[in-house]
């Protein structure tokens, strides 16, 4: 194995067929799970795809690291004590962490520096600039949140983006029923077409343009035979079904024209069966003013829930300058938790 010491510490790759190590990182997720309070629990069967399955269009470093004893620390030798995944989007100057634990017990010794340090020089060997990462904050009158991962992060010489944060949002089905009044009925000249974990061919083009897009391109310069090669939508679902999630489609369809006009998306993973994620929901420009997207997300989870019908708790994102779908959330019952920030720190700048 290509293990490097540093400083009592010893770092590894995590590879997705050592099990022993695999299980510790398990046991470690599960141990900082209470780091954010109200999230879903860690899914083992997700978290165990993840090692082989990335995002589209991305590379995944993934690092563990054990003490040995010396430096003041205490426990067994060898056990993992903290873990790094780091996000290498293609042709991207930013390297994105998406993971940095360490186990309660042992933190404010120096182990999660250690591991800012092991991603700059990782970002740096992939000729990256800078790091990435979002943490967690409290909203003004929401529940209150952990100050110590902006402390950190400015600590390594972080500093916050200038990007809109996002807003985490919860729904709890077991105190509002947003489907009471039932779906509203489709706008005349559309139709509503559903389907599962895999799009079906004649809409995978357009779901890859629509989310790449955010709904802004047209379907016109689309190279069409081009697309369905390098689906955006292939690439997703080799990931979510790698990782054992299921998901669940709504799409709207524009019916002079045959083009699908928009769509939202909502997954679970295997081992949650309360908790559901709404992923995106996009409405192409040329369809908008119709009060399509709150149809397509009523109509969906009225879909989910009729092949999920454990699901109790929903969670979503959405930038802080995208006002009308925060307000659509709002009129499900939605309800604001908290806000991810985005901190940014140039490579070599922390260490």
């Amino acid at each position: 194995m290509n293990d490097d010491r540093t400083h009592g510490l010893r770092f590894s790759p995590l590879a997705a067929d050592d099990e022993t190590t695999v299980v510790q990182w398990l046991r470690l997720l599960d141990d900082s799970a209470g780091d954010v309070p109200g999230a879903a629990p860690p899914c083992a069967v997700d978290m165990r795809g993840s090692l082989r399955f990335p995002p589209p269009a991305t590379k995944l470093e993934d690092w563990v690291v054990r003490h040995d004893g010396s430096d003041g620390f205490d426990g067994p030798d060898g056990r993992v004590v903290g873990a790094l995944r780091l996000a290498l989007p293609d042709g991207a100057d930013v390297a994105r962490v998406d993971q940095l634990l360490v186990a309660p017990g042992l933190r404010r010794r120096g182990i999660g520096r250690a591991l800012y340090e092991r991603a700059a020089g990782i970002a740096a060997g992939h000729g990256r600039s800078a790091l990435a990462a979002t943490v967690v904050e409290a909203l003004p009158g929401g529940p209150a949140r952990d100050a110590g991962p902006a402390a950190f992060a400015a600590a390594v010489g972080a500093s916050r983006a200038s990007m809109p944060a996002g807003v985490h949002q919860w729904l709890d089905l077991g105190t509002h029923d947003p489907l009471a009044a039932g779906v509203p009925e489709v706008p005349e000249g559309y139709s509503l077409v559903t389907w599962g974990t895999i799009t079906p061919d004649e809409y995978a083009v357009r779901v890859s343009v629509l989310e790449q897009s955010l709904g802004d391109e047209s379907f016109e310069e689309v190279d069409e035979e081009r697309e369905v090669r390098t689906s955006y939508a292939r690439e997703f679902e080799t990931m979510r079904v790698g990782r054992g999630r299921r998901a669940y489609h709504t799409g709207v369809v524009h019916e002079a024209s045959g083009r699908l006009a928009g769509y939202t998306s909502v997954s679970k993973t295997t081992g949650n069966p309360e908790y559901a994620l709404q992923g995106m929901t996009v409405v192409h420009r040329g369809h908008r003013g119709h009060r399509l997207g709150l149809l397509l997300k009523l109509a969906n989870l009225e879909y989910v829930l009729r092949h999920e019908p454990g699901v109790r708790l929903v969670e979503t994102a959405n930038a802080e300058d995208n006002q009308s779908m925060i307000a659509v959330n709002a009129a499900m019952g939605f309800v604001p938790y908290e806000r991810w920030v985005s901190w940014t720190g140039l490579v070599g700048s922390g260490g």
